[in-house]
């Protein structure tokens, strides 16, 4: 129990207690109650208006006018500082230039050739001489890939070797007639041969359609890259089943004997075999 008469029991008693505010007329002597409270509310409207007192002088010395009759801190003058050494250093770049200037101005004046009168700095990080243009390894690696996977041009290290086609065996493109053979003199760089229409045109060897396409002289054209640089050309079709890229097997379907573009005089096929740029003579390697 708490002793009336200690310091705990007298705060206790402050803030139980209920007081009042009042003003006495002085002609009729009444009491009029203006308020009344109690201890602890006292307490917490003080603590209140404190705080509130606190804040507008935060407010006021953070934000107001009062912060200028504060000392700065350190931060603050480092800032200002670093901004001041900046546009000390702006001024001084603008006074160069405009002095620069001056000076190209007054030798245009005396008669004097000027290209410019800025100052052209030299990029220190890049350096031009003693270059070092040797072929890295990887490099060496990657030009290899690429010439062994390309299936259209030819490899600089390539050398021909026309005894390399009696290796190939070479797919009758279609079942006929020869009726015109080759001929460099005219130049005629194929064999015509007749067929039956919509008989079947095949490859000749493996290898990648380069071209397939309409032409007006030569009617539907397919052309096809084979190894060893080895090109075959099949012209007159009525129509072709193959698309530029595509992979062929040798003896595969890629066309239907027509009579298509200009030149031609009648249902035929117009074959012709190159290598390496080079007109061959078909006969000389397939028996028709």
């Amino acid at each position: 129990m708490i002793n009336s008469k200690g310091p705990w029991g007298i705060l206790l008693k402050f803030f139980s207690k209920s007081y009042k505010i009042s003003s006495v007329d002085k002609s009729s002597l009444n009491e009029n109650i203006v308020g009344s409270f109690r201890g602890y509310q006292f307490l917490v409207y003080s603590i209140y208006l404190v705080s509130v007192i606190i804040l507008i002088v935060f407010l006021l010395t953070a934000y107001g006018p009062l912060q200028h009759l504060l000392p700065t801190s350190t931060y603050f003058k480092k800032s200002e500082l670093i901004e001041l050494i900046l546009k000390v250093d702006s001024l001084e770049q603008d006074l160069v230039l405009k002095s620069q200037y001056m000076i190209a101005v007054n030798k245009i004046m005396a008669g004097e050739l000027v290209d410019s009168f800025m100052i052209v700095k030299n990029d220190s990080s890049i350096i031009f001489q003693n270059l070092d243009l040797k072929t890295s390894k990887e490099d060496s690696v990657l030009r290899e890939l690429v010439q062994s996977e390309d299936l259209y041009n030819i490899p600089i290290s390539y050398q021909a070797s026309r005894s390399s086609l009696e290796d190939f065996v070479f797919f009758k493109p279609v079942e006929g007639v020869v009726t015109s053979d080759f001929d460099l003199s005219e130049k005629h760089f194929g064999v015509d041969i007749v067929a039956n229409t919509n008989a079947s045109v095949k490859a000749t060897l493996d290898g990648v359609v380069m071209f397939a396409d309409w032409s007006v002289s030569n009617g539907h054209t397919i052309l096809i890259q084979h190894p060893e640089n080895i090109v075959s050309v099949y012209m007159h079709n009525s129509s072709v089943t193959k698309s530029s890229n595509d992979l062929v097997k040798a003896g595969e379907v890629i066309g239907v004997v027509g009579n298509s573009g200009e030149l031609s005089s009648g249902p035929h096929l117009h074959f012709e075999l190159w290598q390496n740029g080079s007109p061959i003579n078909p006969a000389e390697y397939i028996d028709f």
